[in-house]
């Protein structure tokens, strides 16, 4: 999709021209590292930036509770010239950063999460009809009856706590009780752990929730280890190739995808349009689709979230 066709995101209304719109690059500010759900939307950001003709830079923390390290990376990418930047925050402390931006003239839009401030948009999924979603679907595996956990991510975590309340609101309103509600940590290892101290007990589970990929991958973890795989449902949030594999070979019933790439994709064509002048869309909301074994294959879902 080349500039001049990527009007369906902005309501075009021409604004001032800032000093940083001739700028050389614009910065990409993940929530976290890694191959899978930021991978994704790194992967996007690139894309519309060779099609706009824009360098992109990509940065994120390998932690997403390392709050700190995320402003170190807005300032570098500021640092190196960047005229816009795409920013998954992860703290209240990142609407103070927009708020310099914007009185440095670069303008800033969210992706995956808002937090309010001087954003120009936001791209993000509604996480709590995600969550919903998920919780429907669980009723639906277990017809309205059995014993759930949800395990949570982090308290700090806004994007993760909507789906888990909204899980839990759809699950218990469709007859399913839940018998665990547990934080279990922002990292795999840690989720994977903490994961198998709780389903290890001598406690019985129909089903289980999980918000988020590190969650997830965790949970498909102990659950192996404890040999419970194909003895509770497990449904997740987001996608990586070792989801994949488990929904495929059942290990995990299924699990709530968003469109990270459409986020880093549409993020980066948001922010080059405050650059050059034109106001986009204040919210666009990406949308989710549940994915479970007999759908993974299908053209319309590969090609939707460049499923491999």
């Amino acid at each position: 999709m080349k500039i001049s066709c990527i009007l369906s995101i902005c309501i075009g209304i021409l604004l001032p021209v800032p000093v940083h719109a001739m700028a050389n690059c614009i910065g990409v500010v993940t929530a976290g590292g890694g191959l899978g759900f930021w991978g994704d939307v790194a992967s996007g950001a690139k894309l519309a930036g060779r099609e706009l003709g824009v360098v992109v830079h990509v940065r994120g923390a390998t932690d997403e509770l390392n709050h700190d390290g995320q402003r170190s990376i807005i300032d570098f990418m500021v640092l190196n010239g960047c005229g816009g930047l795409v920013i998954a925050p992860t703290s209240q402390a990142r609407k103070e950063d927009v708020l310099r931006l914007k009185k440095k003239g670069i303008p800033t839009v969210y992706i995956d999460r808002d937090i309010g401030g001087a954003s120009v948009s936001v791209i993000k999924t509604n996480n709590y009809d995600a969550g919903a979603l998920a919780g429907a679907e669980m009723v639906k595996v277990l017809s309205g009856t059995g014993r759930i956990a949800v395990f949570r991510q982090n308290k700090d975590v806004s994007t993760t706590k909507q789906r888990e309340d909204a899980f839990i609101e759809k699950a218990v309103a469709g007859g399913l009780k839940v018998v665990l509600d547990e934080y279990i940590g922002a990292g795999v290892g840690e989720a994977r752990g903490r994961a198998f101290e709780l389903l290890g007990k001598d406690v019985h589970i129909d089903g289980v929730f999980t918000p988020n990929e590190s969650t997830s991958l965790g949970v498909i973890k102990a659950l192996e280890r404890l040999g419970l795989s194909e003895k509770i449902v497990h449904i997740g949030f987001d996608m990586s190739k070792e989801m994949i594999a488990a929904i495929k070979s059942g290990r995990m019933f299924g699990a709530v995808v968003q469109q990270p790439f459409q986020m880093g994709y549409q993020g980066v064509q948001a922010v080059q349009q405050a650059m050059i002048g034109i106001r986009p869309k204040k919210n666009i909301d990406v949308g989710v689709v549940f994915i479970r074994k007999n759908n993974i294959g299908d053209a319309s879902v590969r090609k939707l979230f460049e499923l491999k």
